[in-house]
This record gives structure tokens, sequence and C-alpha cells, in this order.
């Protein structure tokens, strides 16, 4: 198991100054003392002995600590909607800490985000994807204006397409952080047998070798990572946590026919068929609606099902608010992920949005998801790619009794809220940043 540095593990040891990092004199630590974030922004503290001995001086010496951090965030390419967690912890942590993303291509229509944000490739009206045709050229250009931002720390999102953070990053002595999402990790295990396969090699292993540190977005992900060679010194897990003032419990009728809802790709590897399957076997022993949100290589497949089958409404592509909607309003969420071309889902994070919604959720047991739910009490896991079980747990979901799926809908909640919410992951990136920036 890897450690997961946040709330939970001791981050700094007093060396003299009394202060917590970026405290500004708040909460004061004595030395010989440890600094552990807490929940709810109370520090935890613990004596570490021999390891830092008091000094009868010390609260004379003590001096303010700089609060803020200067942060860049490096990522190929942006788009809000959908890629919010790119953006999440800047905006839950500015307060703290000044913040301005770096990308090539950026393509930003939700207003609400009030991070700077600078992208290099010229051509808006040239439209998203041909722009990201011509992101090598620009990379350069990047790697100049982070270093001229002269931050503290360069945080890259992905080990793809890394090369502009590596650089900014070695030329300019700035301690990395590389948060590895799935696709980079599956990338470096896939064979180097194409010039696209050697490039994300190399800049995947390249922030491997620059950053100080590899969050990995569960310790399934930590796992292969290391498998793959990745100093496991640097590993740590870091789940991304979701907006849980956002995503929360709506009003709904429960006289209604229960939804079982699907939010993701239309792809194999997200089991698309699978829930056709077992909703279709179910639903005369449960009556239910299955709604489909998302797009991919099997929309004609499921727009032929949902024109043979009128319980199956398929929707296409939502908007963020649109899908929350569906969330709170749905009985279930199912998400049969599943291996798919030596692929797994690394995380899963529309699980976490729909449990805090209330809505509990069925998928398979695959990659990270299920660090991502409680089995058996904010929803039920089967085995990966095992249809039947998918399909037994999907009908004891819809025949639950009131008090027992009532219990389900506040346990997911509180799961989410608890464990994995944005707010906690902040915490503990904050952490992150603190003990990083501190060793620089």
């Amino acid at each position: 198991m890897h450690k997961i540095r946040g709330a939970a593990i001791m981050s700094f040891v007093c060396r003299g100054s009394g202060q917590l990092p970026g405290s500004g004199g708040r909460d004061a630590v004595e030395p010989g003392q440890a600094y552990r974030p807490g929940t709810n922004g109370k520090p935890k503290v613990a004596r570490l002995g021999l390891l830092c001995p008091p000094r009868p001086d010390s609260r004379a010496r003590r001096e303010p600590v700089r609060m803020h951090v200067k942060i860049a965030i490096t990522k190929s390419t942006l788009r809000i909607p959908p890629t919010y967690f790119a953006v999440a912890h800047a905006e839950h942590l500015k307060g703290s800490h000044d913040f301005r993303v770096f990308t090539l291509v950026a393509e930003i229509q939700d207003k609400s985000i009030t991070v700077p944000i600078t992208d290099f490739v010229p051509g808006q009206l040239l439209g998203f994807r041909r722009r990201e045709l011509v992101m090598p050229a620009f990379m350069p250009a990047m790697t100049l204006a982070v270093r001229r931002y002269k931050p503290d720390i360069v945080h890259q999102h992905f080990g793809t397409w890394s090369r502009p953070a590596v650089e900014a990053a070695r030329l300019s002595g700035t301690p990395l952080i590389t948060t590895l999402h799935g696709s980079d990790v599956v990338s470096l295990a896939n064979p180097a047998d194409t010039m696209m396969a050697k490039w994300h090699h190399r800049n995947v292993l390249a922030a491997s070798a620059q950053s100080q540190r590899l969050l990995a977005v569960s310790n399934y992900l930590a796992g292969r990572a290391t498998a793959l060679g990745m100093d496991a010194d640097k590993i740590e897990v870091h789940y991304q946590g979701v907006d849980t003032d956002y995503f929360a419990p709506g009003a709904r009728e429960e006289r209604e026919t229960p939804i079982v809802l699907f939010v993701g790709t239309l792809n194999t590897q997200k089991g698309i068929r699978d829930l056709i399957d077992a909703s279709l076997a179910v639903w005369r022993k449960a009556r239910h609606r299955l709604v489909v949100i998302g797009d991919g290589p099997l929309r004609d497949a499921v727009k032929e099902q949902a024109a043979s089958h009128p319980h199956i409404d398929f929707l296409g592509r939502l908007d963020r608010e649109a899908i929350r909607g569906w969330m709170q309003k749905a009985h279930v969420l199912v998400a049969p992920s599943q291996e798919a071309g030596g692929a797994r889902e690394a995380a899963g994070l529309v699980v976490l949005e729909a449990q805090a919604c209330g809505t509990p959720v069925l998928a398979y047991r695959s990659g990270g998801i299920p660090e991502m739910l409680d089995d058996g009490t904010t929803g039920l896991l089967a085995g990966e790619a095992d249809y039947s079980q998918l399909r037994d747990g999907l009908l004891e979901l819809l025949s639950l009794g009131d008090a027992g799926y009532q219990d389900m809908r506040g346990a997911a909640r509180r799961f989410v809220v608890e464990n994995r919410s944005l707010a906690v992951s902040a915490e503990q990136l904050d952490a992150h940043y603190r003990m990083v920036g501190a060793r620089a």
C-alpha cells in the first residue's frame, strides 16, 4: 500500500521558528513538535522527542513565514467543461497561494473560472482540434513563459506532454510535482513502437526523473507506476476529490420510475454494452428507466438500442449542470468500466460525483474504482467484466426497501464528504505544496 501524504501524515518538522509554514504566525508549533494538517483546517500536533529538541529561546527567534506559494499549473490542453479537475484545487486554494495555469491549447466556456489561464497556440477560430496539431511548435514559448512567471513550484498534470514543465523546472531549478492520471502510465506500459509512443515514453520518463513528487490519483495507479519502474520514494497517492458543495442531493420525486444512470464515453472500456444487457435482463422484474449520457464510438449502437426499447433514453452529451441534475434524480449510477487494451479506469470521478449527490453506485471491481466507494455501504461492486454479477447487483439495488435505500443514500454522501471531497483533497495538496516548497 502506498502512503497518502495529506491530512493523515506528518508534513513538517519544526526547526525553531515555532510557526507553521504559511501560517503567518497564527498557529504556533513549538520546536520538538510536528505539524499534521488536520480536518477543518485545524492543526494536529505530535511530539517528536529527540528528533528536534526544544530551544529555550525559540519564541524570540520566530520569524514570519511567507504564506503564499507561487504555483504554475501546467497541462498540454485544457477544455472547461469538462476538464474541471485541472483547476479545481487552484480555485479552492487561491486564497492561500498564487496560481497561474499554462497550457498549449485552451477553450474555457465556464465563466466561473477565475484562476488566470494562459495558452500559446493562436488561431481560436481554427477550432480546438486543429490547434492541437501544432502544439509542439509552441512548447518553447510555454517553457519560457513558465520561467518568466518565476513560480516556487511547477505542478504538471499528466506525464505525457510534460516537456514544457520539465524544461522550465530544470532550467530554473524550480521544484516539479507531476500528477499521474492514468493514461500517462498506460502509455509508458505500451511498447514504444511508433513516433508518438516514443514521444510519450520520453515525456513520462522525463517527468518522473525531474519531479520531486509524483502524485497518483489512486493506490491502484501508484502500484502500476511503481511496477513500471517509477521511483517508489517519490510516489504518493492523492485522490482528486469532487466539489461536494456543487454535487449535492437535490429534490427528487420518489414515486417516479427509478432511473438507472450511465455517464461516460460510449466505448468498450466504459462497459455500456454490459449495462444495456443487464438493464434488459432485469427490466420485467424491476421496472426502471435507463438514461445514457455521453458520446463515443458506440453511439450508433446505443441509439439503436434506445430506439428498440422504450425504457432506454439516450441523451448524448450534456453540460455539467444537466449531468448533476440527472445524478440527483437517479436511483443508481452504474459504472461498468473494465480493462480494454491494457487500460483500466485510474479513479472514476463520476462515481464520486453521483455519491456526493446521494446516489448509490454499481461498478465493476476494476482499476482504481473500488477505492471510490464503500462496497455494500454506498453501493455495490461486481467482479470485473462479470456480467451476471452486474445484472444481479442492479436487481438488488432496484429492489431495496425504502429504509435500506435511504441508508445507502446517506452513506454515499458521507463517504465522499469525509473522504473524497475537493475540500479534503485540497487540504492534502496544500500539504504537498508546502512540503515540496520547504525543501527547495
